[in-house]
């Protein structure tokens, strides 16, 4: 295919950019209020959520800390429940959506620009979520045995892995990168935002931020 034949899109990742909330802490908190996650992953979350606290959510440990929380919350839970559970989160993720951002991202699709979310939370829940907004989702794909989570997965879908499934999408889907846009809101996402034509960063810290005026990426504060 032809670059002239490519088509621009928008990859754009999920908490902290598109919603104002935690994802997984969220998914978590409903599948446990729901009876499904065993006691002993509810104790390991949080003290992994004690030790990641002094650590801000934009920063490599605390985003460690918080990678492991989310693989121990959910481990031995059947991902048949997933649809249950989504239909509690789908709308408090609603809720929280950033409305700069969204606004944003609907004039690209608007032009007629697939949209695709990239997020480190589990694919089955990004896919989901994707889905009500009309859009495309990928996220960090779990293994599984028996069809129950294992507590480990692939690799997860932050910093350059990110990079690695937006060029994997991009030529599954026809996608001209160089024409594209991305949304991102930590400094692990500039690897995939760099390989792209144009970005925004959602109120980003001093350090993306000083990256965005270097590399004249447009800045939306909500």
């Amino acid at each position: 295919m032809t670059n002239s034949a490519l088509r621009p899109a928008v990859f754009s990742d999920v908490e902290g950019t598109l919603i104002s909330i935690s994802f997984p802490r969220t998914y978590f908190e409903q599948a446990r209020s729901m009876g499904l996650v065993p006691t002993f992953n509810v104790l390991t979350t949080a003290t992994l959520g004690v030790l990641a606290k002094p650590f801000s959510s934009k920063s490599k440990i605390g985003g460690i800390l918080r990678y492991l929380a989310i693989m121990t919350a959910m481990r031995n839970v059947p991902m048949s429940h997933n649809a249950a559970v989504m239909e509690r989160v789908i709308p408090l993720l609603q809720a929280a959506l950033k409305p700069k951002t969204i606004a944003q991202i609907r004039v690209f699709e608007a032009q007629g620009y697939p949209v695709i979310l990239v997020s480190a939370a589990l694919q089955q829940g990004v896919a989901v979520f994707a889905q009500t907004l009309g859009w495309r989702g990928e996220g960090t794909i779990p293994i599984l045995k028996d069809g129950v989570f294992t507590g480990k997965a692939e690799k997860p879908l932050s910093g350059q892995e990110k990079v690695v499934r937006v060029q994997a999408v991009a030529a599954e889907m026809g996608i001209d990168l160089a024409r594209s846009v991305g949304f991102g809101d930590t400094v692990s996402d500039v690897p995939f935002l760099s390989i792209l034509g144009s970005a925004y960063v959602v109120d980003p810290d001093a350090d993306l931020r000083a990256i965005a005026a270097t590399k004249g990426w447009m800045i939306i504060e909500s």
